[in-house]
């Protein structure tokens, strides 16, 4: 008699129920990864703890954004688009390679990058983590659109977002102690981080899970000047652009304010766990409620609500004013999880997936440039009224627009499912 190892598998019914394997190999890895994935939102204090002044920060960090600009784009052509050798047997591109290839290479740049010295060599290693950071997601995202069936896409998505606030929750308070013994062990975790993760793709998901790359290798074509002509993807992303760059101040501003109320590296660590401990109380219990409404609505919703959760960071000076105003931003955050990913899936020809999740991602990725550069400028010169009345405005600027595409997105979408 043989036998074989698997992970534990959910309850069959429930918000668990009706999600294939391979899914569920990628929610564990998920959130084995964001366990690992402390080096992100400490960056700031730890530039700041090597002496690194705060114009060079904001330099470091939109070092990362710019290299971030090209990760998902290169990221979504490698998950869309697979070149095989029948000499060799040796296949470039695809989910799955996509999913090691990008892991792997975070780990090598997060090593680098914690072992940089000086202003020259931490840029380069800033941009180079940046590129290769977000390869992985677009593959992620795209691989649970091929594994799962329409009607379960945001409820997969949304539970993707849970493991990953799960693993958040507990890297933030653990990295905060981590760090007041050596900011060295967040780089040595975070790499580990990734490379387990890409050890659990390689060894759980098989090639057949990639159904979608193997039909469209020879199927109709679809490039990027198809993608640029999607005006409403466009829409779309730039939305995601005006959301991300308010939301990226949580590892932006939020930890320079608490460094300005004294409370120190444990003391955000703390706070902003509170973020990743209310989506996962939360966030499974929501989804069931927000996917009554309609999605564009509760978008617009979730991104004013996180705009002026933002805001509210203002009046803070204590720790538990602090922790209100992040309860505040992540009630907006747990009303959009997984909207943008079946979105994306709702939006994207099936043989453009990859690409069309790497486009929603990219908003986040650009957010990476713009929200530290403009964060830091801001806070510096304009004072921190300045930065939180901006995020207000953007959050506010975003949910019009989410409302004013809402028609053209559901007439979209329709056609789509019909």
């Amino acid at each position: 008699m043989t036998t074989e190892t698997t992970l534990p598998r959910p309850a069959r019914t429930g918000p668990f129920a009706g999600l294939p394997r391979p899914f569920w190999i990628l929610f564990y890895g998920s959130l084995v990864n964001r366990i690992g994935g402390v080096v992100s939102g400490f960056l700031v204090l730890y530039l700041t703890a090597i002496g690194i002044p705060l114009e060079q920060v904001g330099l470091v960090l939109a070092a990362k954004g710019v290299g971030a600009l090209i990760s998902q784009p290169v990221g979504g052509v490698l998950t869309d688009l697979a070149w095989a050798s029948e000499a060799t047997g040796i296949r470039i591109g695809g989910r799955r390679f996509t999913l090691v290839l990008g892991l792997l290479a975070s780990a090598a740049c997060l090593t680098f990058l914690g072992a940089a010295q000086g202003l020259p060599m931490l840029v380069t290693a800033a941009f180079l983590h940046g590129v290769v950071a977000d390869i992985f997601r677009p593959a992620a995202a795209a691989l649970i659109a091929d594994v799962v069936e329409r009607p379960l896409l945001t409820k997969a998505y949304g539970l993707q977002f849970w493991a990953i606030n799960l693993g958040f929750s507990v890297a933030s308070v653990m990295a905060g102690h981590l760090a007041d013994s050596g900011y060295w062990l967040l780089f040595a975790l975070n790499a580990t981080g990734c490379t387990a993760f890409a050890i659990i793709v390689w060894l759980g998901i098989p090639r057949s899970a990639e159904r979608v790359v193997k039909s469209t290798v020879d199927g109709p074509k679809f490039g990027m000047r198809e993608l640029f002509r999607d005006r409403l993807l466009l829409g779309v992303v730039l939305l995601v652009l005006a959301h991300a760059t308010v939301y990226s101040q949580a590892e932006v501003i939020i930890p320079l304010a608490v460094k300005d109320s004294g409370l120190g590296a444990a003391g955000y660590g703390t706070i902003i766990a509170v973020n990743g401990v209310l989506i996962v109380i939360l966030q499974p219990l929501a989804a069931a409620w927000v996917a009554r409404f309609d999605r564009m609505r509760v978008l617009a919703l979730a991104w004013a609500v996180v705009g002026a959760g933002m805001a509210l960071t203002g009046l803070a000076e204590t720790a538990l004013e602090y922790v209100l105003t992040v309860i505040v931003w992540t009630l907006g955050e747990i009303a959009m999880a997984g909207l943008l990913g079946s979105l994306a899936a709702d939006l994207a020809p099936p043989a453009a997936r990859g690409r069309y999740q790497a486009a929603i991602g990219f908003g986040f990725s650009a957010a990476a440039f713009t929200g530290p550069l403009l964060g830091t400028w801001v806070y510096q010169h304009g004072g921190p009224a300045a930065a939180w009345f901006g995020c207000l405005a953007l959050g506010l600027l975003g949910a019009a627009g989410a409302l004013a595409i809402g028609p053209a997105i559901r007439r979209r979408t329709a056609l789509a499912a019909g």
